[in-house]
């Protein structure tokens, strides 16, 4: 019995672990496919002038920056307890 229960641990690990990689795998495929539809596309535009670029660099920026903030808020306030209901000492009013 025991041994049967330990079989069972090591195969659910490894199905586990197999679908881990599966998953990596269709993410990595679909990382490179975009890249290369990206590629594609920007060799077939037309290019753009040296404002436009420095402008797009600026917005890709900004945006990087805006994300990593709401991402770190995500984190921050379940500790800091914002996110818990307000509650007072007050005796309720009559």
């Amino acid at each position: 019995m025991k041994t049967a229960r330990a079989f069972t641990q090591v195969m659910e690990g490894a199905v586990h672990s197999k679908n881990q990689w599966l998953v990596a795998a269709v993410l990595a495929a679909l990382l490179v496919g975009a890249i290369w539809y990206c590629v594609s596309i920007w060799r077939a535009a037309p290019s753009m002038p040296l404002y436009g670029n420095i402008i797009m660099g600026v917005a890709a920026i900004l945006v990087l920056m805006a994300g990593c903030g709401l991402i770190t808020l995500i984190f921050y306030t379940p500790r800091k307890g914002y996110d818990e209901s307000a509650r007072s000492n007050r005796p309720p009013r009559e």
